[in-house]
């Protein structure tokens, strides 16, 4: 770009200097002058026409080398921002894989007391989540509403398990919200990659009792996971829509 310039400029000179050479020279006949005084003032006169032309080239430069440093700069910004969204990403990776173990050794203690009416048994796990179903499913056969439902399942959670199963997965899912959010530089794409991470990586009977809680237990956590229009959209994607009990 400089050595374009300069061209120009030195072209533009030569052309100044050209013009009088034939006009005076050639044209008019003049000859070259021997007094020391004339050739003074004609570089007068030639710089007083060729200085402007050389002040004009230099501006441009100028002008050119600031739009330089702006895009640098700009390039600089960018890669600045780029690498704050990696060390968002690591340290939200590192929380988030975090939560879903703790999630994980949680429900390995998980556990439900059922009355006598309901079998008089306590069981673990996978077992206690399919026995609930169970008597969900009696509890539908016996045209039970969803409000009969909930309070079956607020007398058999006294010690509020299935609350804290919930919570810990609606944590989760607030973090991915709230960490990966627009502001940070993350889009929606991001949060439902995320989001469709989790439920892979979430037990499926456990997941069953977050959807369960959804539906049928009135607490902020379940509240939440209604309202949160992307991780339902990642759940229609699924092919899990409405009422699933």
């Amino acid at each position: 770009m400089f050595n374009r310039f300069s061209i120009t400029a030195t072209f533009l000179t030569l052309i100044v200097i050209g013009s009088y050479v034939i006009q005076f020279y050639f044209n008019l006949g003049y000859n070259l002058s021997s007094n020391a005084s004339d050739w003074v003032e004609f570089s007068d006169y030639t710089g007083g026409l060729i200085n402007p032309i050389l002040s004009f080239m230099s501006l441009i430069l100028l002008i050119k080398s600031l739009n330089l440093q702006n895009k640098a700069n700009n390039d600089l910004r960018l890669e600045i921002k780029l690498n704050q969204k990696h060390e968002l990403l690591r340290s939200f990776e590192t929380y988030f894989f975090g939560l879903i173990e703790a999630q994980r050794v949680a429900f390995s203690t998980f556990k439900l007391d059922f009355p006598k009416k309901n079998g008089d048994k306590s069981l673990n796990g996978v077992c206690a989540i399919q026995e609930l179903e169970d008597q969900i499913e009696i509890i539908r056969r016996s045209n039970g509403t969803n409000l009969d439902i909930s309070e079956f399942i607020e007398l058999i959670d006294k010690d509020e398990r299935i609350y804290s199963s919930i919570r810990i997965f609606y944590n989760i899912v607030k973090m991915i919200s709230e960490r990966l959010s627009n502001s940070n530089g993350f889009n929606s794409i991001s949060r439902k990659n995320q989001y469709q991470t989790l439920i892979n990586f979430t037990e499926f009977s456990q997941f069953r009792l977050v959807l369960l809680s959804m539906q049928f237990i009135d607490c902020p956590p379940a509240k939440y996971l209604n309202s949160n229009s992307e991780f339902i959209s990642v759940l229609r994607e699924l092919g899990i829509e409405g009422e699933l009990y």
